[in-house]
């Protein structure tokens, strides 16, 4: 390269400018790059969608997890999919199963804190046959929106259905029984064949012992019940063997089946009984007979002193006035007089002061002194048989005939009533014994000696009829005449007969010639007429010379 030629220092020049390298100009944005970023748009709005669709999850405790299988089991609530069962799992002590269900988005307003949750299979109870469905569908998750506002997502999972939605209108109450009876969650409450409520769980009790069961009565028909009500079992068959007899009580087929729970007409004529309370307990009596006993309530005691045999009563037997049932039995026991010399059997018995007597609050006084007056006119206590079939005997107070006196006298505690020997089987089968004994002093076999006597007589006299009556004897002799005289006798008058015909005719004859020719009885003559009817013939008179009749002129 040749070298440059410095200019003077005298003559100032500018310094020379490196020359610029300038790139050529780009596009600011690639078409290429198109395709990542609608790429990525799209995945974010993917993942926007999910997030935004995707619902809650909840967690539901269950004692089991039969039938469920996570990703499969759905979740309904009226039919309709509102999740899925997302996973499985045990609980941390082993106990129960936790439940995860992924919910969707519009399902998470129904998840509030009285919503219910269980699993829906085909099972048996009280209440009937139900979840038939599942078995070709499979089990799935049930779920029941609640009326809460307040938000939830840990359950515990019921292990049968809820018989009772929530926000159903009524009045939940509870009832307790001596024994359960069949009865079970969903078991229904009927009144006149119409269902009104169902049973919604049932507990027991250990102290007391008892059943105690939660009911539900729909809000139409929560007027039909109040404090007076009294619920009874009225499912299945009642088979009772009393005093009264043998009482069956038979309800519908439907009953028959599943038990359920009925409870007793309200009484019209009340009209301040107060309705029932929320949560208010009533008793759940076994039979109408036992809610019914509720009505009667003995509590005045009298004993009483049998000398003869009481097999047949039973505690609870009816104290009887002339057919009404004053008061019941309870027990027939020598606790209640140990000490008796005459070794008779006391039966205590209570009555029902509200009975006989008009006290409406049932003072003892009125009805102890009604006793007493009514002992001084010869009331009486007896026993008498109720059912022939059962051999059951009841407690009769009546007034005797010719009652001999006598008073209520005091034992121990008990105030005793005097009796009467029994009028039942009892006193029957003594007549019977003594009529036996008459007829063992009774001379049997001179009785069956002239027995045989008579009836030996009485052959004789047959044979001897045989002989007046029998083939050549004088009676068939005599039979035998009187047929031939009966014949001779038909054919004289079947001549007889004959003849008395041809009279007539004769005589018919005679009648019928007087009655058209009454002249031949003034001169019979054997000339006859041609006409029967023709007028009289006149005699005829002389020949004498017939005049000329004139001849009219033509």
């Amino acid at each position: 390269m040749p070298e440059l030629a410095t200019p003077p220092p005298s003559v100032s020049t500018p310094p020379p400018t490196a020359p610029v390298y300038r790139t050529p100009a780009r596009a600011r944005f690639s078409p290429i790059w198109i395709v990542p970023l609608v790429s990525a748009l799209l995945g974010l709005w993917l993942v926007g969608r999910y997030y935004s669709a995707k619902g809650s999850v909840v967690t539901v405790r269950f004692e089991n997890a039969d039938g469920i299988i996570a990703g499969k089991t759905p979740v309904l609530c009226r039919s309709v999919n509102i999740g899925t069962v997302s996973d499985l799992e045990l609980s941390d002590d082993n106990k129960t199963v936790l439940v995860k269900l992924a919910m969707t988005r519009e399902a998470t307003r129904l998840l509030v804190e009285d919503s219910q949750i269980w699993v829906e299979r085909a099972r048996y109870s009280s209440a009937g046959i139900s979840g038939l469905n599942t078995l070709v569908s499979g089990n799935f998750i049930q779920f029941q929106p609640g009326i809460s506002k307040k938000a939830r997502k840990d359950f515990a999972g019921l292990e049968n259905p809820p018989p009772t939605p929530p926000g159903v209108p009524g009045i939940h109450f509870k009832l307790t029984a001596a024994e359960a009876g069949g009865l079970g969650p969903g078991a229904p409450i009927m009144y006149k064949g119409i269902q009104v409520g169902r049973l919604e769980s049932r507990t027991f009790n250990t102290d007391p012992a008892a059943v105690e069961f939660d009911a539900f009565i729909e809000g139409p028909y929560t007027q039909l019940v109040n404090q007076q009500t009294r619920f009874y079992n009225s499912g299945g068959l009642d088979l009772k063997i009393g005093a009264e007899g043998i009482q069956v009580r038979l309800g519908t087929l439907e009953s028959l089946l599943t038990s359920s729970i009925t409870f007793t007409d309200p009484d019209p004529n009340e009209r301040h009984v107060k309705s029932i309370s929320p949560g208010e307990n009533f008793t759940l009596y076994a039979t109408l007979a036992d809610a019914k006993k509720v009505e009667f309530n003995p509590t005045i005691p009298y004993l009483l002193l049998f000398s003869g045999s009481v097999r047949g009563l039973s505690p609870d037997a009816p104290v009887e006035f002339r057919g009404i049932r004053i008061g019941s039995v309870v027990a027939a026991s020598f606790k209640y007089l140990p000490d008796d010399p005459d070794h008779r059997i006391p039966v205590l018995i209570k009555l029902d002061p509200t009975v006989l007597t008009s006290n409406s609050d049932a003072n003892p006084n009125a009805m102890q002194k009604l006793i007493s007056e009514g002992v001084a006119h010869g009331l009486r206590a007896s026993l008498k048989t109720g059912s022939l079939l059962t051999g059951q005997l009841f407690v009769d107070l009546d007034y005797q005939k010719d009652a001999a006196p006598a008073m209520i006298t005091g034992a121990g505690e008990y105030a005793v009533l005097p009796t009467v020997p029994s009028a039942g089987l009892e006193e029957l089968q003594e007549k019977a014994g003594v009529l036996l004994d008459k007829l063992k002093g009774l001379p049997i076999e001179q009785i069956g000696t002239n027995a045989n006597a008579a009836l030996a007589s009485i052959k004789g006299a047959a044979d001897h009829m045989d002989k007046l009556t029998g083939p050549g004897s004088s009676l068939e002799k005599t039979l035998s005449n009187t047929q031939k005289l009966t014949s001779d006798l038909n054919t004289t008058m079947s001549e007889l007969s004959t003849q008395f015909t041809q009279v007539g005719a004769n005589l018919s004859q005679a009648t019928d010639t007087v009655k058209h020719q009454p002249w031949r009885l003034i001169w019979p003559t054997t000339k006859k007429y041609p006409n029967d009817g023709a007028a009289t013939p006149t005699p005829i008179p002389a020949k004498t010379k017939a005049t000329p009749v004139p001849r009219k002129k033509r």
